[in-house]
């Protein structure tokens, strides 16, 4: 018996026209910001403002960069611009060789100590010899 195995399944469905339903959902929330901020904005200064936005929401919807939406784009924008960029080589006390950011603190706890007597140690080398 032969079945037929489903292709393209990474592609979404389109819902309107050339549009899937993340898509649309985004224009329409483009077109609600830029209604918002025509009539919040008096009128000259509101085209100054909302064109942009529209132009943003335009290009998240349909531009895509290297093959990936345009709202990936400007997310590894944001995060390239603000997290640090230079890394140092640091090696542990357990020998491990690790890369870390230069900004990040490490949390450095203070151990005390713990003093062994004479007599404890011979009590633990004892038990162990009756081990045996």
């Amino acid at each position: 018996m032969r079945f037929k195995v489903p292709q393209n399944i990474d592609m979404q469905d389109r819902v309107i026209g050339p549009l899937t339903m993340i898509q649309f959902v985004q224009l329409i929330v483009g077109f609600a910001v830029c209604y918002v901020i025509f009539n919040a904005i008096p009128r000259p200064l509101s085209y100054f403002v909302m064109i942009p936005v529209a132009v943003l929401f335009l290009a998240i919807v349909f531009i895509k960069v290297n093959e990936r939406p345009f709202s990936v784009f400007l997310l590894s924008i944001v995060q390239f611009l603000t997290l640090p960029r230079k890394r140092v080589w640091k090696e542990t006390d357990s020998g491990d060789t690790k890369y870390q950011f230069y900004r990040k603190a490490e949390k450095k706890v203070a151990v005390e100590p713990k003093s062994i007597s004479h007599d404890q140690i011979t009590k633990v080398a004892q038990k162990f010899d009756q081990g045996k």
